[in-house]
């Protein structure tokens, strides 16, 4: 699905660029390229930005009144793989989707992924995309990187220059990036195994996983929540599927169902999504499934089900309930050991804000990512850290900057999420102000004034320069 849509009056020679959801948008002129030396030729001398086949919900690639390379639609989307490095170099068209399944010809896998398959290999990257469990970042993986200054000049950076934990995970300040070289892992099965349980009985049954993930039903019981928790495994002999849980004939059944569908049911019925919740939380349900995922797997971390949920029956609940494609996300990092503590403070002020008619849709979401990233910019820099998701109707979307807000008041370690966080000036002390420099002299170095523009919110956060002309605090004081 493209990051960008074309619908809304705009200037001639002007497209629209939205973000996903469509809460921030902006007009510019789109451009795709089909040859190396063509991008190249068309950046000096101009303000640009780079878009993709992206999944970023805070609108940080939109920037009106400007060039926009459109690098999802111009068709570099070599992929190569090296044997006797294991690594594989991709250009900045290639979808997370197609290499995975170029790695599959070789047994071959990512380290990890995010849950949307559609969007750039590069666009992942740079935004900060990330799954859970060890190396959890996709930039993580990155070995090796090229890009083009504002000059139109190739720049090459690995692993040990200086400039390059920041220019792996640069949020719009780098590019183009043309070329990736990014470390591979060999095909694994896993045990995939998925309750639902309470917050208490979390630490017993993830013991020994090598990657947990955790739903919060958000109007339970802040003080011990029901949860949908998932955990990977090593397959190991002797384990084979199994599932149980209560009658769907009776009142648990039921409700275990709905709950299990809440992503429709809630958008169905958003009255009742808060009664649900907490009838499930009265009815303490429980209930347990257990799948040996298949090697080749191309998304066993999000549905460890056989084959794509596209080579499946199609269903029209998945295409038109699910949160992905019916919610605002907003979502940050805070420090994996604090992680019930802010859950259970998020509870707490969501529910106070009940009586001025908003509801969190569907579940809490937290993935552990289980440990450190050298990378100064990754959510788990310098510490293993749980990334926290909410969701919204679209709507409703303020309210969970207002959450935020309330969170980064009382833990100041939370870090932003480059792609679903409001990116604001409550992020820098857990950013550090060292890396932040780093960031910014090396923006400035490669990139004069007047060339690759980053998004408003990263601008002033970083203090790169003066805002585009299109953009409206620019507007609002040039009188």
């Amino acid at each position: 699905m493209a990051w960008f849509g074309s619908k809304g009056a705009a200037a001639p020679g002007m497209g629209r660029v939205e973000s996903w959801m469509k809460i921030f948008f902006g007009d510019a002129f789109i451009t795709a390229v089909t040859t190396e030396d063509e991008l190249a030729a068309a950046l000096p001398g101009r303000a640009y930005s780079c878009i993709g086949q992206s999944h970023s919900y805070n609108g940080i690639q939109v920037i009106p009144g400007i060039t926009a390379l459109h690098m999802g639609q111009s068709q570099f989307k070599q992929c190569t793989y090296d044997p006797v490095t294991e690594t594989a170099t991709c250009g900045p068209s290639l979808k997370i989707v197609e290499l995975k399944q170029e790695l599959l010809k070789h047994r071959r896998k990512m380290l990890n992924s995010g849950n949307h398959m559609e969007q750039t290999v590069i666009g992942a990257l740079t935004g900060g995309t990330h799954g859970y469990g060890a190396q959890a970042v996709i930039a993580q993986s990155v070995v090796a990187l090229t890009f083009l200054d504002g000059w139109g000049k190739k720049v090459t950076l690995t692993q040990g220059d200086p400039d390059f934990p920041y220019a792996a995970l640069s949020f719009g300040t780098i590019g183009p990036i043309i070329s990736v070289t990014m470390r591979t892992a060999p095909l694994e099965s896993y045990q995939s195994d998925a309750w639902i349980t309470r917050l208490s009985k979390k630490a017993a049954l993830a013991r020994g996983a090598v990657a947990v993930t955790a739903a919060f039903v958000p109007y339970s019981d802040p003080t011990d929540p029901l949860i949908m928790l998932h955990t990977l495994r090593p397959a190991s002999a002797g384990k084979a599927a199994r599932q149980s849980g209560s009658s769907i004939f009776s009142l648990k059944g039921l409700t275990e169902f709905l709950l299990r569908q809440l992503w429709a049911f809630d958008r169905m019925v958003p009255t009742f999504r808060y009664w649900l919740q907490r009838a499930a939380n009265r009815l303490d349900l429980r209930s347990h499934k257990r799948i040996i995922t298949a090697e080749d797997d191309l998304d066993y971390l999000y549905d460890p089900d056989p084959g794509l949920k596209t080579q499946r029956a199609p269903s029209l609940l998945t295409g038109f309930f699910t949160t992905t494609y019916t919610a605002y996300n907003l979502a940050f990092f805070v420090p994996i050991d604090r992680t019930e503590e802010v859950v259970r403070f998020i509870m707490l002020e969501a529910a106070k804000l009940r009586s001025l008619g908003f509801v969190l849709k569907s579940m809490i979401s937290i993935r552990e990512l289980a440990d450190a990233s050298d990378l100064p910019f990754a959510g788990n820099y310098g510490q293993p850290v749980s990334a926290i998701d909410l969701f919204a109707d679209v709507r409703d979307y303020a309210w969970l900057e207002r959450l935020q807000r309330a969170v980064t008041s009382y833990f100041p370690e939370a870090r932003p999420h480059w792609g679903k966080s409001a990116i604001v000036d409550d992020f820098a002390p857990a950013l550090g102000a060292d890396h932040m420099a780093a960031l910014r002299a090396l923006h400035q170095r490669h990139y004069p004034p007047g060339t690759l523009s980053p998004n408003e919110a990263v601008r002033k956060l970083f203090d790169l320069g003066d805002p585009v002309a299109g953009a409206s605090i620019a507007k609002a004081t040039a009188i």
